[in-house]
């Protein structure tokens, strides 16, 4: 390939290909940094630690989700550490709500980090000795709200297209883990519409047809 490109091609247009090839090439089966893409060179292996998928190829991305179960953050991520990514994610978080949240959930991927500026992270543990009754429902009410964030992620994945990303480049992982966000909150947020709607047309039917059984009720009055 490079006897019939020209020096200038191979100087210019095609260097960086070139470059990428020969990486690919050198590349060893224990080498860190490996390609594993020609057309997304920023694609990671990031292992899973499960037994029905041990590994899995692209990127990650931090979500966080509100009391109330609406998405308030997400934040593309490379291959860190789930605790290395939590001070961007609550950073992302306090940008979008214009606060900072006082306390975050996490699960026990977090470990190692028990507070990000005024956040307290809160990770599933063995209650204290001293804990009282009181304190250990409200911790467990807590992770239970947490896990509700797992399906969440896999309609962000299947609806929302976020388990198959078709943008380019780093800044197309943070693009289409902020769209798959943000179309998951407005179809919310439309489903809330449509419910509503819903009850006004009942209340509408409802005192329609108390009306009419009223005027059936009701003699009429001729002069």
């Amino acid at each position: 390939m490079e006897r019939n490109l020209s020096k200038k091609n191979l100087s210019g247009t095609y260097k960086g290909k070139i470059e990428l090839f020969y990486k690919v090439l050198a590349q060893k089966k224990c080498d860190k940094n490996k390609i594993y893409s020609l057309h997304e060179p920023e694609v990671k292996c990031i292992g899973k630690g499960k037994e029905h998928k041990k590994y899995e190829f692209g990127n990650k991305v931090s979500i966080a989700r509100s009391y109330s179960g609406i998405i308030v953050g997400a934040v593309s991520f490379r291959d860190e550490y789930d605790g290395h990514t939590i001070d961007d994610t609550l950073d992302h978080v306090e940008q979008m709500l214009g606060f900072r949240p006082s306390q975050a959930a996490c699960d026990r991927g977090y470990r190692g980090q028990k507070e990000s500026g005024t956040t307290k992270i809160v990770i599933p543990d063995v209650p204290k000795k001293n804990a009282t009754y009181y304190q250990k429902k409200k911790a467990h009410k807590l992770f239970c709200k947490r896990a509700g964030i797992e399906p969440i992620n896999g309609h962000l994945k299947s609806d929302h297209r976020m388990g198959r990303n078709f943008y380019k480049g780093i800044f197309g992982d943070m693009l289409n883990a902020k769209l798959a966000a943000a179309a998951f909150n407005f179809k919310r947020a439309m489903r809330r519409f449509f419910v509503l709607l819903e009850w006004l047309y009942c209340c509408f039917l409802l005192w329609n047809g108390m009306n009419r059984k009223c005027e059936r009720s009701c003699p009429a009055l001729v002069n």
